[in-house]
């Protein structure tokens, strides 16, 4: 894998803000002490945007990301630019080189350091994704980012920004049970970082237990939340990828991100596979990626 390897350092979970800052009713304390929980407890990399934003706090999101590296010093932290808040309910996109400079700029000075990886939010908002790539190059290039990437891209706007510069890191939705590999099997052969945020499905999907159910009943054996379990196996079948999980409450926080340092077995492996191929998703790995 590529520098995006060398920044995130080892495999596990990344979490993520997004709830911290948009679900109604958290609290500025809740939040930290959620993000603090799932530091503690091995989370590997903070994930963010400018888009985490309240109407009257722009930089809310970010300076959650801040709080964890206070916790850990080191720490990477992932954020997204060209996707901001308009109003109560509603954001705009703006993939151009003066937003996106503009965004990293602001990032940077929030962390106090150059973010770790920089990524375009929404990749399928931007008119001009060679134009908006070549901006995110750019700022590799001068050091106000260290990594880039794209979120919520298609493999054919991968294909397309190819000739412009190599992309270090993909961060798009992969629900385990609900969506297709395909993105991921893209970014595993051409040496892509991924990073799947909602693995769980988010809130509208199945039960996770109804969807990995062999996993379910190891969970309810070992007396491992079915959530850790999931994590950990998905983690091992899937290489180079990061699962990014938004959890509100401390416990969950905890519970999450301690999957990533958790020992996978064969009773494990093969009940994740045989939940994933009953979903019609036949694991990708090194004897087989892109393979249905």
């Amino acid at each position: 894998m590529d520098a995006v390897t060398q920044v995130l350092g080892e495999r596990g979970v990344v979490l993520g803000v997004a709830s911290l800052v948009l679900k109604e009713g958290m609290t500025a304390e809740r939040a930290e002490d959620v993000v603090r929980a799932g530091v503690a407890a091995g989370a590997v990399a903070i994930d963010t945007a400018r888009a985490y934003a309240t109407v009257d706090d722009e930089a809310v999101g970010e300076r959650l990301a801040k709080v964890a590296r206070d916790a850990r010093p080191g720490l990477p932290i992932i954020t997204k630019a060209g996707h901001f808040r308009i109003a109560t309910s509603a954001w705009d996109a703006d993939g151009s080189a003066e937003r996106l400079r503009h965004d990293a700029e602001v990032s940077r000075d929030v962390f106090g350091a150059p973010p770790s990886l920089l990524l375009l939010h929404r990749a399928d908002r931007v008119r001009d994704i060679e134009e908006s790539v070549r901006t995110l190059a750019e700022l590799r290039d001068e050091g106000v980012v260290e990594t880039i990437g794209l979120s919520n891209a298609t493999v054919e706007m991968l294909d397309q920004v190819r000739g412009v510069t190599h992309i270090n890191a993909v961060e798009n939705r992969l629900g385990l049970g609900v969506d297709a590999f395909t993105e991921y099997r893209y970014c595993f052969e051409n040496g892509i970082a991924f990073l799947a945020y909602a693995p769980f499905g988010g809130p509208q999907a199945a039960p996770l237990a109804t969807r990995v159910p062999r996993v379910a009943a190891l969970s309810m054996a070992r007396g491992v939340s079915v959530h850790r379990l999931t994590l950990a196996a998905m983690i091992d079948a899937l290489p180079g990828c990061w699962p990014v999980v938004g959890p509100t409450r401390v416990e969950s926080a905890a519970d999450a991100a301690a999957a990533g340092r958790d020992e996978v077995d064969d009773e494990l492996r093969s009940a994740f596979a045989e939940d994933m191929r009953s979903r019609d998703v036949p694991l990708p790995g090194p004897s087989g990626v892109g393979a249905e």
